[in-house]
């Protein structure tokens, strides 16, 4: 089975429900409004196993390189088990997993999802919408809810590709989109937010920690490291001036790190 890999920060400042197991990886929510077919073969005229209905949770097993185009939209096949039968289901109507969902139920109407669209609204009463593309090959495509920063400043989408994955901070008041590497950790303050992504092997993403501070709603890089020896992981902010964070190398071994601010200079500095 093809996997899409990619290096997710858990990051306890975001909303609870996010912290979920690798074991809920391949659990996938029905988001066509009617329903999806299982079939017994990945192919439209494939013989019909069964309905599944609107938002009934089914667990992939598999990925077909055989694609089909249904009402204008071009997407794979997963093999999928569902109330003790296997089949197969067209992917653009496996649109989400249940995180996502309960996010966007728990969202007041700002997030909605219907098959391979996701929408959020704005403050300002815009709606930007998110398209996946899934198809089983280097044009694959998707984009996944994970919830808003605390201050409500931004909503985060990861977008995920063949292999690599980076995150979208899209302003609450007003849509505009920032790209970041990894979830971002806010500071007590609030005005400030820490980014560390660890990919010092495959290179599919930067290997890098980055600290950015609020400014007109918006995130503006106040300092980037990017080594070759090691990577960073789990930040945490000791104080709205000093970040704790693992130094990780390839054998797995990690030591703790220090990212300080140094109001002589108004700088940050990397301190071990």
């Amino acid at each position: 089975m093809k996997k899409f890999l990619c290096v997710v920060l858990v990051v306890l400042l975001l909303i609870p429900t996010l912290l979920r197991g690798e074991e809920d990886a391949d659990i996938l929510v029905v988001t066509a409004p009617s329903g999806a077919t299982l079939r017994e073969t990945p192919d439209t005229k494939a013989a019909k196993l069964g309905r599944i209905p609107y938002l009934a949770e089914v667990k992939r097993t598999e990925w077909s390189d055989n694609h089909s185009t249904v009402e204008g939209v071009t997407a794979c096949w997963f093999k999928v088990s569902w109330q003790g039968k296997e089949g197969w289901v067209f992917a653009a109507l496996l649109g989400s997993n249940p995180r996502e969902i309960e996010l966007i139920k728990s969202s007041d109407g700002k997030v909605r999802r219907e098959m391979h669209r996701l929408w959020l609204k704005t403050d300002d009463g815009k709606e930007v919408e998110f398209v996946d593309n899934p198809v089983s090959d280097k044009e694959y495509l998707n984009f996944t809810y994970y919830g808003t920063l605390p201050g409500n400043q931004f909503h985060v989408v990861m977008q995920s590709g063949w292999e690599w994955c980076t995150y979208l901070l899209v302003a609450c008041s007003d849509g505009r989109q920032q790209q970041v590497d990894a979830v971002p950790v806010v500071s007590p303050d609030a005005a400030r937010f820490v980014t560390a992504n660890f990919d010092l092997e495959a290179g599919y993403g930067h290997n890098r920690l980055q600290i950015f501070r609020y400014e007109n709603g918006m995130g503006v890089l106040e300092w980037s490291e990017e080594p070759t020896e090691w990577g960073p992981e789990n930040p945490v902010w000791e104080s709205d001036t000093r970040i704790k964070f693992n130094k990780k190398v390839l054998s797995g071994d990690f030591t703790e790190a220090f990212v300080e601010f140094d109001n002589k200079t108004s700088t940050w500095r990397l301190a071990d």
